[in-house]
């Protein structure tokens, strides 16, 4: 009986011995397994900590690039002026973004030509930034760094802006008689609008470009159903207007002289003919006289030291320069575009380009071809008694873009009343020191009607050395044509 309980004893203990080594090492196991656990959790933790660092790093090292872009490239690209501008890449110092990255590798490098491209412009300028932001990392192991750097670099494309940017470009909106010159229920603008100067708005004009204006606000004349198809821009900076067309003359082949004020210079433009140049006594009968001969123009200037007049078709590219007044005496066209509205196929590379820039007025002459003594009345029907066709970008620095005899009251000449002398057909670009009329309401009715459409083919490139809109300190305005990532690293 004895023997018995003690072998029952033994072999209870045996199982109890057995059952607490079964459970020793199932929480060996158990340990080990919420170790594991732990462990990947933490390791989960410190990968959602590192991405989330991560992911800030690359955020924050763009907007560095983007602060290099601007504090150096934008920076130094505006403080020049235009002649001063690279021609090949410029490298450009280090910066920090305080409590945040550095930015570096900052370079400006001018853009690739058009590969033979008349209108791919070539004043434009790639800026290039590294941006760099470091992190901690959280990430376990002994050979892990204890910051990591994280880069990206940001690009932009600027272009140099010309007054050929601008449809209409003013210094000041009011004649030398201190009288507003209004845009009016007729006037529709397609391309940018600028002035210096107050904008004064009758009735409902309509404006499908860019209007800006250096002033806070514009000047209204029983204000209708005036069109913005862009919000205005009020207090944009002022456009400065040089008193001489500089690169102009630099650059002019043939550069014309005036004989101190004795000669007048008549150019003929003769499409694939080229262009003849006359001069002949000022005051007295245009006389093809005093004759050269210019081939098609490719890229060229001329500067005339004195006054001019000039009519004709153009083939090739050219801006025509004056010191004193220029005389547009009958169409200057393209040769390509429509004898009578001046329209033509703005992707066609053979129709050509022009500028007319004067240190002066650009003044319509008063005459048969151009509807003089109310041709548009007398004569509708005849294209050449009324009207003028013009296909040109147009400066006139010195003062206006205007037309001859508008019957004011002090004028020796006299024409009939009416005196509605057409329409200006121009298909270009406008900009003039001081708003001149085109317009008036003498004789119940002196001028021309305004049919203006810009070229946007200026947009991409101006004629040959026209001029740069430049700041109060003679240093280049320009446009940000397109800003990015040139790829992200780290």
């Amino acid at each position: 009986m004895n023997f018995q309980r003690m072998e029952g004893e033994v072999k209870r203990k045996d199982v109890l011995a057995r059952d607490e080594g079964n459970i020793l090492i199932m929480s060996v196991v158990i340990v080990a397994l919420l170790v594991a656990t732990g462990m990947g959790y933490m390791k989960w933790a410190s990968d959602e900590k590192w991405d989330s660092e991560y992911e800030r790093a690359t955020i924050q090292a763009y907007f560095v690039a983007q602060t290099g872009l601007i504090e150096r490239g934008l920076t130094f690209l505006r403080t020049r002026e235009p002649a001063d501008l690279p021609q090949g890449e410029v490298q450009l110092l280090p910066g920090v973004v305080e409590g945040v990255g550095t930015h570096f590798r900052n370079r400006v490098a001018r853009a690739p030509g058009g590969g033979g491209n008349l209108f791919q412009r070539t004043d434009s300028y790639d800026l290039y930034s590294t941006g760099q932001v470091t992190f901690k990392n959280h990430q376990m192991g002994n050979n892990s760094p204890k910051f990591i750097p994280v880069e990206r670099v940001a690009t932009m494309r600027a272009r140099l802006r010309s007054f050929a940017n601008y449809m209409y470009l003013t210094d000041m909106e009011v004649t030398e008689y201190n009288e507003i010159i209004w845009f009016w229920t007729p006037d529709t603008l397609y391309g940018r609008t600028h002035s210096n100067d107050f904008i004064g708005l009758k009735y409902s004009p309509t404006f499908y470009g860019p209007i800006s204006t250096s002033k806070g606000e514009f000047r209204y004349y029983q204000p209708g159903n005036i069109h913005f198809e862009y919000p205005p821009v009020f207090d944009a900076p002022p456009v400065n207007f040089p008193k001489t067309a500089k690169t102009i003359r630099n650059n002019a082949n043939p550069y014309i002289t005036d004989d101190n004020g004795r000669l007048m210079t008549w150019i003929k433009l003769r499409g694939a003919a080229g262009i003849d140049i006359f001069q002949y006594p000022l005051g007295s009968v245009r006389a093809e006289s005093g004759y050269q001969h210019v081939p098609v123009p490719n890229w060229q200037a001329m500067f005339v030291d004195g006054q001019c007049e000039i009519e004709g078709t153009l083939t090739g590219s050219l801006t025509i320069g004056s010191r004193g007044d220029m005389w547009l005496i009958n169409d200057v066209r393209y040769s390509l575009a429509n004898e009578r509205t001046g329209d033509f196929n703005e992707d066609d590379p053979a129709v050509g380009i022009l500028g007319l820039v004067s240190e002066s007025d650009i003044i319509i002459d008063d005459n048969y071809f151009n509807g003089k003594e109310n041709g548009w009345d007398v004569e509708r029907g005849n294209w050449n008694r009324h009207s003028i066709v013009i296909t040109a970008g147009m400066v006139a620095l010195g003062s206006s873009f205007t037309f001859e005899h508008q019957n004011d009251d002090w004028e020796a000449y006299q024409g009939p009343v009416p005196d509605e002398r057409g329409y200006i057909y121009l298909k270009g670009a406008v900009t003039q020191q001081r708003r001149g009329y085109v317009h008036r309401s003498n004789h119940v009715g002196t001028g021309y009607g305004k049919a203006y459409r810009y070229d946007f083919r200026f947009d991409r490139r101006p004629p040959p050395y026209y001029m740069e809109a430049l700041d109060e300190n003679g240093h280049g305005l320009f446009d940000i044509i397109s800003w990015g990532e040139l790829k992200p690293t780290h």
